[in-house]
C-alpha cells in the first residue's frame, strides 16, 4: 500500500519525464529493429541462395555436367512458358526436331523444384517486394498439372514466384561445372529489369562507383538490386559459395553481374543492359537476369530508357493518324499509320457484313477501308488477332479467352457498358504486339541532336547513334549490325538521302528508317523506298557502300508514344447495307504504343469498331564519311522481313512533338 501511494504521488513532470524517456526507447529500438529485420532477411536470402547452388551441383552431377536450362538446345532466353503443358515440347514451342523455342530463367530455375524437389519457398525472398510464393492450390485446377513435378515454371504468371536472377543458360555460353568456379551464377533481382514491384532502375544515368570508391553512396545502390534496399546483393558462385556483395561488379575481372560486357575475352564493371538478343559477351562475362511480365519472344522492353506519356490524339497539334495506305498525308504534320483498324475493318466486313461495308456520310473513307484489306501472310500469326461478331453470340467472351492465350502476359482487353447494354451490337476487334531487339543496342548519343521539322521550327531531342566516344570493344559490332538500302549524294547536307535497316539480323521483322521527301500517301513512300533499295542494288559498289563504315556515323532520335485515336469521320454514321441501315457506328477507336530506342522497336496497338442496331558516282565518294543523320523528316518503316511485304507499321516523322525533348537548364 506505501508503494501505490508513492506512485500516486508523482507529479506530472515526473511522469512527462518517464514517458519522454519510454518514447526515446522506442525511437531508438525502431531503426535497430528494421536493421535487425533486414539481417535476417538478408540472411535468409543467403539460405535460398546456398541452397539453390547444391541443388544445382546436384543437378550437374546427373546432366553431364551443365547447370539447369529449361527448353531445347537452341531455345532463347525470353518465353512465355506453357507452365501447365502435357509436354516437354509443348511447354516450350519446342520444333519436332527439339529446336528452337523459347523459355525463361524461371522455367530453368523451376527444374530444380522439378527434377531436386527444392521447395517452391526457397526462390522467393521476403525483401524483394511483390513476389509471393507459388503453390499448386492458389492456380486454376487443370488436369495437366496435378503436382509441381508436373509443371513446367511457378505458374501463369512465373515471374512473380522468384525472386532470383539467373546467369543466362542459352546460346553460346551455357553453364556449365567446367566453367570458372569464380563465375557469379544466380543473384538477388537485377535492378535494370522490372520485378513484380516495377522499380526497374533508368541506366541512362548510371555512374558506377569504381575503386578507389570515392562517389556517393547513391552512385553504388543504383548499380545493385533493389530487394536489400539497394544496400547490396547476395550472390551465388559456381563453387556454391554465398557472399553479400555491396557492390554489382563482383564477378570475374571485376565483372558487372547484371550487364553483358563490352569486351569480347573478360567481364567488364560497366556494359549494356541484358536482352533476350544479348547474352554473355565471352566465357567470363556474367550476366544475371529475371524475367518480367514485359518479357516476350523478342525482347525486353525494359531496355528503354525513356518512357511515354498516353495522349489522345485530339490533344496533338501536329500529328495526324490515317486509316489507309492510300489516304493523303497532311502538310507539316506526323502521319501515323499501323495496320490494327485495317484488321479489325477487314474481319468485320468478311466475317459480319459479308460484302463491302457501305458507311452514310462517310464513304470516301469507306470505300478505301474496302478497297484495301491487310496481308495476314505479312506478319507472323503469334503476333496478332482479329475476330468479329455478335456481343449476343458471345464474341467478347470469345475475344477475352482467345486473347489471354494468346497474350497471356498482357491484360484482358475490357470494353465499356455500351457493347452490353446498346441493341443488337457487332463489332470487330484487332491487337498488335510486336517487338524487335537490336542485336547489339546502339550507344546513348552524349552530343547536342537537333531535329528539324518540315516548317523550320527545331527542337532539342535525345537521341542514339552508331558509335561510342572511346572503344569499348563493340564498335564494329553495333555498327555492322547497320545495314543501308540506298545512299543518294545530294548537293548538300539537307539533300542528302537514305534509308538503312538498323537491324540486318533481326527476324522475322525488320525495321526500316528513311529519309526521304514527303510523300502524298503512305502508299507512294513506300514504293518510293523499294524502287530506290533495288536499284541501290544495282550499283557496282553496291558492296562496299551498303555497310555502315568506320568512317560513318548515324544518329537517330528517340521516337516513342502511347496514342488514342477516335475516328470522327465514322462516329454517328449509319450503315448503308441494305441489311444493316438500322445500325449506327457508336465506337471506332485505335490505340498505338510504339517505341524505337537504342535497344530497338516496341509496338502494341488495337483496334474496335462497334455498331449498333441505331524510295555512276565519281571515285572519291568511296572515301568520304556518309553522315546518316536523321535530323529532318524520315519515315519508320515495320516490316516482315520479305521482299514485296506490305508493312504493318508506318509513321511519316515531320516534327519532335512525339520524341523526347532535352530538359532546358533552369
Amino acid at each position: 500500500m506505501t508503494r501505490l501511494n508513492g506512485l500516486k504521488g508523482l507529479t506530472w513532470i515526473e511522469l512527462l519525464v518517464v514517458a519522454c524517456g519510454c518514447l526515446f526507447l522506442l525511437i531508438c529500438a525502431v531503426p535497430a529493429f528494421i536493421a535487425l529485420r533486414q539481417h535476417a532477411f538478408r540472411a535468409s536470402c543467403a539460405n535460398n541462395l546456398a541452397r539453390m547452388g547444391k541443388a544445382m551441383l546436384a543437378y550437374a552431377n546427373d546432366h553431364n555436367g551443365a547447370l539447369p536450362r529449361a527448353g531445347g538446345p537452341t531455345s532463347r532466353w525470353g518465353g512465355p512458358v506453357l507452365w501447365n503443358a502435357s509436354d516437354r515440347a509443348k511447354a516450350f514451342a519446342l520444333l519436332p526436331d527439339g529446336s528452337q523455342g523459347q523459355a525463361t530463367t524461371s522455367s530453368s530455375l523451376y527444374l530444380l523444384v522439378k527434377y531436386a524437389h527444392v521447395p517452391t519457398e526457397t526462390f522467393v525472398c521476403r525483401a524483394d517486394a511483390g513476389t509471393t510464393l507459388f503453390k499448386l492450390p492458389d492456380v486454376s485446377a487443370t488436369p495437366q498439372a496435378p503436382t509441381l513435378a508436373d509443371a513446367w515454371d511457378f505458374g501463369p504468371v512465373a515471374y512473380r514466384h522468384s525472386s532470383y536472377s539467373y546467369h543466362i543458360p542459352y546460346g553460346s555460353y551455357a553453364l556449365t561445372t567446367s566453367r570458372d568456379p569464380g563465375l557469379a551464377v544466380a543473384a538477388d533481382r537485377n535492378p535494370w529489369i522490372d520485378s513484380p514491384a516495377g522499380d526497374a532502375e533508368d541506366i541512362s544515368r548510371f555512374e558506377p562507383d569504381m575503386a578507389p570508391y570515392t562517389g556517393s553512396p547513391e552512385q553504388a545502390r543504383k548499380g545493385n538490386s533493389p530487394s536489400h534496399g539497394g544496400k547490396g546483393q547476395n550472390v551465388l558462385y559456381l563453387d556454391g559459395h554465398v557472399t553479400f556483395q555491396k557492390r554489382a561488379y563482383c564477378g570475374l575481372d571485376d565483372d558487372n553481374i547484371y550487364m553483358t560486357a563490352t569486351s569480347r575475352d573478360r567481364g567488364t564493371p560497366v556494359g549494356m543492359v541484358p536482352s533476350p538478343s544479348v547474352g554473355p559477351m565471352n566465357g567470363r562475362d556474367s550476366v544475371l537476369v529475371h524475367d518480367s511480365q514485359y518479357l516476350g519472344p523478342a525482347m525486353s522492353r525494359t531496355t528503354t530508357t525513356h518512357h511515354a506519356q498516353e495522349v489522345d490524339s485530339k490533344t496533338l497539334k501536329q500529328t495526324a493518324v490515317v486509316a489507309t495506305l492510300d489516304c493523303p498525308l497532311p502538310e507539316h504534320k506526323n502521319a501515323i499509320w499501323c495496320s490494327t483498324f485495317q484488321m479489325a475493318w477487314d474481319r468485320l466486313k468478311t466475317d459480319v457484313i459479308g460484302e463491302p461495308i457501305e458507311v452514310l456520310g462517310a464513304e470516301e473513307l469507306a470505300n478505301r477501308l474496302n478497297a484495301t484489306a491487310f496481308p495476314p501472310g505479312d506478319i507472323e500469326a503469334q503476333s496478332y488477332y482479329a475476330n468479329a461478331g455478335f456481343v449476343k453470340n458471345g464474341i467478347i467472351e470469345r475475344i477475352q479467352k482467345d486473347m489471354a492465350q494468346r497474350f497471356p502476359s498482357e491484360p484482358a482487353p475490357a470494353f465499356d457498358i455500351r457493347y452490353k447494354t446498346l441493341p443488337d451490337v457487332i463489332m470487330a476487334y484487332a491487337y498488335l504486339n510486336v517487338d524487335v531487339g537490336f542485336q547489339h543496342p546502339y550507344y546513348v548519343n552524349n552530343d547536342p541532336f537537333t531535329f528539324a521539322a518540315s516548317d523550320g521550327g527545331k527542337s532539342k531531342v535525345t537521341s542514339f547513334c552508331s558509335y561510342a566516344r572511346t572503344s569499348d570493344g563493340n564498335n564494329a559490332a553495333v555498327r555492322e549490325q547497320a545495314e543501308i538500302l540506298y545512299y543518294d549524294y545530294g548537293d548538300s547536307a539537307e539533300a542528302v538521302q537514305f534509308a538503312v535497316d538498323l537491324g540486318r539480323n533481326t527476324y522475322p521483322y525488320q525495321v526500316i528508317l528513311a529519309r526521304v521527301p514527303s510523300c502524298s500517301t503512305f502508299g507512294d513512300a513506300t514504293r518510293t523506298l523499294r524502287e530506290k533499295a533495288e536499284l541501290f542494288q544495282k550499283d557496282p559498289d553496291y558492296e562496299v557502300l551498303h555497310t555502315l563504315r568506320p568512317i560513318d556515323t548515324m544518329v537517330v532520335p528517340d521516337v516513342l508514344y502511347k496514342l488514342t485515336h477516335h475516328f470522327e469521320e465514322l462516329l454517328g454514321k449509319c450503315l448503308g447495307n441494305r441489311a444493316w441501315t438500322e445500325h449506327v457506328i457508336f465506337d471506332a477507336m485505335q490505340k498505338i504504343d510504339f517505341t524505337l530506342s537504342r535497344t530497338g522497336v516496341s509496338l502494341k496497338s488495337e483496334a474496335r469498331m462497334g455498331a449498333a442496331a441505331s524510295r555512276g558516282r565519281p571515285p572519291e565518294q568511296l572515301a568520304k564519311p556518309r553522315h546518316l543523320r536523321f535530323d529532318r523528316p524520315f519515315l519508320i518503316c515495320v516490316k516482315k522481313r520479305q521482299p514485296g511485304a506490305t508493312p504493318f507499321f508506318l509513321m511519316w516523322v515531320d516534327n519532335a512533338e512525339l520524341m523526347q525533348l532535352v530538359a532546358r537548364d533552369p
